[in-house]
C-alpha cells in the first residue's frame, strides 16, 4: 500500500465500524389465498446503514427471477416478491435475507394455500412374489396435509372393506405408501387408498395386489428305500403358480425321459402338483441321491431324496467240500461281501445226483458259522452242494454248485429175482436182477456166482460176471455133473468189496440133453405154399417127440406150427405170391427143446402184390361172394374147432391119467430148457409156444429127477 492512500483506507475502516447492521421488518401473506391468484409480499429494512443486498428463499432453497417468480428491489430499503399463478406447490415457508457490510438479517413467513387432496402419484395394480414384500403407493398432495386411510376388501359388496392398520408385516409410511412384508396368499386382494383434508371432497383409488407363488416343496421324504427287483417310488409334492416345470436328477446327472426302467408323471391338485419318479426292477446301481427340481415364472426350488436299495446278500464265497467219507462230508465257506443288511442265517442245500432227481435237503445255519458236517449220505454217490445267505430282505443267489462223491462201501443187499434152470445135463442157466439201486453204495462192478454140489462140505466155487446195463443178468455154469443137485447163490460187488449173497437155490442138472437142431431143406415152392423137409441129428439121449416150425414174412409177422416127431416134412400153406419168408425148425424131446436150425430164406413164386392195388372182380353168383362165403366158412370152422378141442381134451385126460407125475415132471423139464447157444432166449416164450404133443409115447420110466426136486426148483425161482 502506498503512503498516500493510507488516510483514505483508515477513513473507510472508521466508517465501517460506525455502520449499523440491518434489521428486517416482519412480513406476512394474506389468508385464503386461492389457487391461480397472484401474490405480492414486501421485505423492508427497518434500521441499518445501506447499501443492502436482498435475497428470497423458499423452504431453504433460493428463489430466482423467472416465469413463476418476480423479484424486484423497490428502493434502498425495500424488496418485492411476486408469485404468479399460485399453485399448491407454492405453499411453504418464505424467507427474506438482507445483508450489508456489517451483518445479515432475515425474516420468514408461511404462505398457506388451502387445496383439496390431489394425486401426486396415481396408485397402480401391483404384483409381488410370495414371501417377499410389496409397496402400494398412494402419492397425495393438498393443504392441510390430507389424512390417508388404507382399506382391504374382504367380501363381494362395495362396503365390505376393513381398515388396514399399522401392525405386524403392514406399515403405512409418511408419504401414504402401504408396505406389506412376507407376503402370503391371504394378502392378495383389492385395496383402497382414501385421502381427505377438510378442503373440498376427498379422493380414493382402488388397486389390486396379486401375490404370485414361486415353487415350494411341501412334502418330500429325505430318505426312502426299496427292495432289489421291486419298484422304487420317489414323490415330491409341490405348491406354486402354474405352470410348474419338474425335472429329475440323480447324483448330479439329469434324467432324460424316456429312461430305461425310469418313469415320471405329475398329478395336479388344488395348490400345485405331485411329481412321482418310478424306478422299476430297482438294482443296486440305482442307489443314490435323487433331486426334484421345480421352476415357474417366479422362482425355482430343489429338494433331494436319498434312495437306498435293499437287497439280499451276495453268495457265500470259497465254498469247498473237505474230509469226504462214505456217509459224511464237511463243507466250509467264507462270508459274502457287499451286502446291504446283516445276514440272519446261512442255508445249505445238497442233493444226490442220479438219473431220477434226488431229494433236496436244506439245513439252516447261524450267521456266525463258516462250516458244517453233512451227515446221513449214501456211500459211493455223487452229491451237489450249494450255499446261500439270507437277511431281512430275503435269500440271496446260491453259490456256484460244488460236486463231490462219497467213498464206496460194500453193497447192502443181494441180487433179487434169482432163478436157476437146467439147460442140459452139464449146464445150469442162472438169471437175476441187480439189487435195489440205493443199496449199491457205489458203482457195481459185477457179480460172483457161487455153486457147489448140494450137501458137499467143500466151499462154493465162484464165477465172476461183469455187470452189464441190462435189466436182467444171465450166465451159464458149464461142465457140471449130469443129474446132480447143485446149490447156487449170487452176490454183487463194487470197488469196496462183496455184498451179501442171495439165498441158496438148489437145482438139478438134467440126466439127458435136448436134441440138436435138424438139417432143413426146401422141398417144393409154389405161389401160396412152401414144403420143407428135415432130418434129425442122432446125438441125443431121447427120441424126438415134436417139431416146431417158425416162419417170418417181410413184415416181421411170425407164425408157428407143430408137427409130430415122426414127421420129416411140412407144407406151409396160405402164403402170398412173390413174398420173402424166413423159415427155421427146432426139435423137442423129453429133456426140452433144442436149438433152431439156421433160417432158410424162401421166396414164393409169382409177382408180389402191389400195395393199394385191387384186382378187377367180375360179376359172380351171390353164393361165391365174400359176404356169403365168409359167414358160412366161419360157422363151419367153429363147429370143427369145437369137435377137435373136445377130442383133444378127452385124449389128454387119458394121457395124463396114464403118465401121472412122471409125465408132469417131464413136461416141466422140457418147458424150462434153454439151449446153450441161445442164452438170452426167454424160456417162458417157449412155454407159450408149446402146445399139446402129438406123439408122446405111453409108458413110464425115470426122467432124471423126481417130483420133489421139481417143487424145490419152483420155490427157488420164486425167491425174492
Amino acid at each position: 500500500m502506498k503512503i498516500g492512500m493510507l488516510p483514505t483506507f483508515l477513513t473507510f475502516l472508521i466508517s465501517v465500524e460506525c455502520a449499523d447492521p440491518p434489521v428486517v421488518a416482519p412480513f406476512s401473506f394474506l389468508k385464503n389465498i386461492k389457487l391461480g391468484e397472484q401474490v405480492r409480499v414486501f421485505c423492508t429494512v427497518r434500521r441499518g446503514d445501506p447499501p443492502f443486498s436482498f435475497s428470497w428463499w423458499k423452504d431453504g432453497e433460493r428463489l430466482y427471477v423467472g416465469p413463476h417468480f418476480d423479484i424486484e428491489k423497490i428502493d434502498e430499503y425495500t424488496s418485492r416478491l411476486v408469485i404468479v399463478g399460485v399453485s399448491t406447490y407454492d405453499s411453504g415457508y418464505y424467507t427474506c435475507r438482507v445483508s450489508n457490510a456489517v451483518a445479515t438479517d432475515n425474516t420468514t413467513a408461511q404462505m398457506v394455500i388451502e387445496a383439496p387432496p390431489f394425486w401426486k402419484e396415481q396408485p397402480k395394480d401391483t404384483e409381488a412374489v410370495h414371501g417377499q414384500s410389496a409397496s402400494l403407493h398412494c402419492g397425495i398432495g393438498g393443504y392441510p396435509r390430507p389424512k390417508i386411510t388404507w382399506k382391504k376388501a374382504y367380501g363381494t359388496q362395495s362396503k365390505d372393506f376393513l381398515v388396514v392398520h399399522n401392525e405386524y408385516k403392514k406399515t403405512i409410511l409418511e408419504n401414504g405408501t402401504l408396505v406389506i412384508d412376507s407376503l402370503k396368499e391371504a394378502d392378495e386382494g383389492v385395496y383402497t387408498c382414501e385421502a381427505e383434508n377438510g378442503v373440498g371432497e376427498g379422493i380414493q383409488a382402488t388397486v389390486r395386489l396379486s401375490v404370485h407363488a414361486p415353487p415350494t416343496v411341501t412334502s418330500v421324504k429325505r430318505r426312502t428305500s426299496a427292495k432289489r427287483g421291486e419298484t422304487a417310488v420317489i414323490e415330491c409334492e409341490i405348491t406354486g403358480e402354474q405352470p410348474l416345470l419338474v425335472s429329475w436328477e440323480k447324483d448330479g446327472t439329469k434324467l432324460t425321459m424316456p429312461f430305461t426302467r425310469f418313469e415320471t408323471y405329475e398329478e395336479a391338485n388344488g395348490k400345485g402338483v405331485k411329481a412321482t419318479l418310478l424306478i422299476s426292477n430297482v438294482q443296486r446301481r440305482d442307489q443314490g441321491n435323487y433331486l426334484c427340481s421345480v421352476q415357474n415364472d417366479y422362482g425355482s426350488v430343489k429338494d433331494v431324496t436319498a434312495l437306498t436299495v435293499q437287497e439280499p446278500p451276495e453268495s457265500p464265497s470259497d465254498v469247498k467240500v473237505i474230509s469226504v467219507n462214505s456217509r459224511s462230508a464237511q463243507v466250509i465257506w467264507g462270508a459274502p461281501s457287499g451286502i446291504s443288511t446283516s445276514i440272519k442265517q446261512f442255508v445249505i442245500m445238497f442233493w444226490k445226483n442220479s438219473k431220477v432227481s434226488g431229494k433236496l435237503h436244506q439245513v439252516s445255519l447261524t450267521s456266525t458259522e463258516t462250516s458244517t458236517l453233512l451227515r446221513d449220505l449214501q456211500p459211493g454217490n455223487e452229491y451237489t452242494v450249494q450255499l446261500l445267505a439270507e437277511n431281512d430282505v430275503g435269500r440271496g443267489d446260491p453259490s456256484d454248485p460244488v460236486t463231490f462223491e462219497t467213498k464206496e462201501e460194500e453193497p447192502e443187499a443181494p441180487p433179487v429175482d434169482v432163478e436157476v434152470e437146467a439147460a442140459d445135463s452139464h449146464t445150469l442157466q442162472i438169471s437175476w436182477k441187480p439189487p435195489p439201486t440205493d443199496t449199491w453204495n457205489g458203482q457195481l462192478k459185477g457179480y460172483h456166482v457161487g455153486y457147489k454140489v448140494e450137501g458137499s462140505a467143500s466151499q462154493l466155487a465162484y464165477e465172476t460176471v461183469i455187470k452189464t446195463n441190462l435189466r436182467e443178468e444171465k450166465t451159464l455154469l458149464r461142465n457140471l455133473r449130469p443129474s446132480t443137485r447143485y446149490s447156487v447163490a449170487v452176490n454183487a460187488f463194487n470197488s469196496a468189496g462183496d455184498g451179501p449173497a442171495s439165498e441158496e437155490i438148489v437145482t438139478s442138472t438134467l440126466n439127458g440133453d435136448p436134441p440138436q437142431s435138424p438139417e432143413v431143406k426146401v422141398k417144393n415152392v409154389s405161389q401160396t405154399s412152401v414144403t420143407i423137409m428135415w432130418s434129425p441129428r442122432v446125438n441125443s439121449d431121447a427120441s424126438v417127440e415134436q417139431y416146431v416150425l417158425e416162419y417170418v414174412d417181410t413184415d416181421q409177422n411170425k407164425q408157428e406150427f407143430h408137427a409130430p416127431g415122426s414127421h420129416k416134412e411140412y407144407c406151409i400153406e396160405g402164403l402170398e405170391s412173390g413174398q420173402r419168408y424166413s423159415i427155421r425148425v427146432a426139435a423137442y424131446n423129453m429133456f426140452g427143446r433144442g436149438d433152431f436150425s439156421p433160417s432158410l430164406v424162401v421166396i414164393t413164386e409169382g409177382n408180389a402184390r402191389v400195395p393199394g392195388y385191387e384186382p378187377i372182380v367180375h360179376e359172380t353168383p351171390f353164393y361165391f361172394r365174400l359176404y356169403f362165403v365168409i359167414p358160412v366158412v366161419a360157422s363151419v370152422t367153429v363147429i370143427l374147432c369145437v369137435i377137435v378141442v373136445a377130442w383133444a381134451c378127452l385124449k389128454r385126460a387119458h394121457y395124463i391119467e396114464g403118465r401121472k407125475a412122471q409125465l408132469y415132471v417131464s413136461y416141466q423139464q422140457r418147458l424150462t430148457y434153454v439151449p446153450p447157444s441161445e442164452i438170452s432166449r426167454d424160456s417162458r416164450a417157449v412155454d407159450a409156444a408149446y402146445d399139446i404133443p402129438w406123439d408122446v409115447p405111453n409108458g413110464g420110466g425115470s426122467m432124471g429127477r423126481d417130483r420133489s426136486s421139481y417143487v424145490k426148483l419152483k420155490q427157488g425161482q420164486n425167491y425174492v
